[in-house]
C-alpha cells in the first residue's frame, strides 16, 4: 500500500469510526428512523468517496418515486457500494463476503445490507423476503444482479431471483449505469485488500453514474430481468459517453 493510500485509510477508518460511534449514541438516546439512517450513511458515503479521490458526475435525474422501487445496476468495484449509498440511500443486497470487506462492509452493515449467498437457496429466499418487507415499507432495495463483479462495459445476464420481490409488491425498477475511466478501478480476481489498495492509491478516480427511467415490475420474472438488463446496458453506454467528452 502507498503512502496515499495508507493516508487516506486512516482518514477513512477515523471518520468511519466517528460516525458510527455518534450513530450509536443517538439510537440509545431516541428512535432513530429510516429517514435519518438514511441521512448518516449517504453522508458517509460521500465523505467516503471524497477521501478515496473519486469524482462522480452524475447523469440524468433521479425520478420521483412512484411506488416500492428496486434500483439496479452493473457491478465493477468496491466503490459501487458507496456509490449506490450515497446517490439513492435504501438497502442494498449483497454477497455474504462483503460483509468482511474493509471500509466498503462497514458501510455496507451501518446501512441495514441484505447479505446473501447465492449459492444456497435457502439464503435466496430469505433474501427475498427481506427485500419484500423493505419494499413494502416504502424502502428502496438496490441490488447489483450480475451477482458479481466483472472488467469492462458488457453487462451480463442478471440473475432473475432479485426481480421476485419487486414484483411481488408490483414497484418498478430503475436502471442505472456506472462506467469508471479506468479500469483499474475494477474488481478482478484478486485479494480484496490489494483491489482496495489500488483504488485508494489511485491520485483521482473518475466515474460516471447514469440514471435511466424506471420499469414497471410486471409480467414473467425472467423476461423483467433481461429488459432490466438492457435497459442498465443502455445507461452503461450513456455514462461511458459522458466520459468520453
Amino acid at each position: 500500500m502507498n503512502a496515499r493510500a495508507a493516508l487516506r485509510s486512516s482518514i477513512l477508518a477515523s471518520v468511519s469510526a466517528s460516525m458510527a460511534a455518534t450513530l450509536v449514541v443517538e439510537e440509545r438516546l431516541r428512535t432513530v428512523d429510516d429517514a435519518r439512517r438514511d441521512r448518516y450513511v449517504r453522508t458517509w458515503a460521500k465523505i467516503a468517496l471524497r477521501t478515496l479521490g473519486v469524482e462522480v458526475a452524475h447523469v440524468g435525474e433521479i425520478p420521483p418515486v412512484q411506488g416500492p422501487r428496486l434500483v439496479v445496476a452493473n457491478h465493477r468495484s468496491t466503490l459501487d457500494i458507496l456509490l449506490m449509498l450515497a446517490t439513492f440511500g435504501g438497502h442494498l443486497l449483497a454477497k455474504g463476503e462483503m460483509e468482511h470487506w474493509p471500509i466498503a462492509g462497514t458501510l455496507a452493515k451501518m446501512a441495514g445490507t441484505l447479505f446473501v449467498d447465492r449459492a444456497d437457496a435457502q439464503s435466496g429466499a430469505t433474501a427475498i423476503r427481506a427485500m419484500k418487507e423493505k419494499l413494502e415499507k416504502g424502502r428502496l432495495v438496490g441490488v447489483f444482479p450480475e451477482g458479481t463483479t466483472f472488467v469492462g462495459d458488457e453487462v451480463r445476464p442478471f440473475h432473475a431471483g432479485a426481480f421476485m420481490a419487486i414484483a411481488r409488491v408490483r414497484g418498478e425498477v430503475l436502471p442505472v449505469g456506472l462506467a469508471y475511466a479506468s479500469e483499474d478501478s475494477h474488481y478482478r480476481e484478486e485479494p480484496i485488500d490489494e483491489h482496495y489498495a489500488r483504488v485508494a492509491g489511485a491520485h483521482k478516480t473518475h466515474v460516471a453514474l447514469s440514471i435511466g427511467t424506471p420499469i414497471a415490475a410486471k409480467g414473467a420474472i425472467a423476461a423483467l430481468a433481461e429488459t432490466s438488463r438492457g435497459a442498465v446496458q443502455d445507461q452503461v453506454h450513456r455514462a461511458r459517453a459522458w466520459l468520453g467528452r
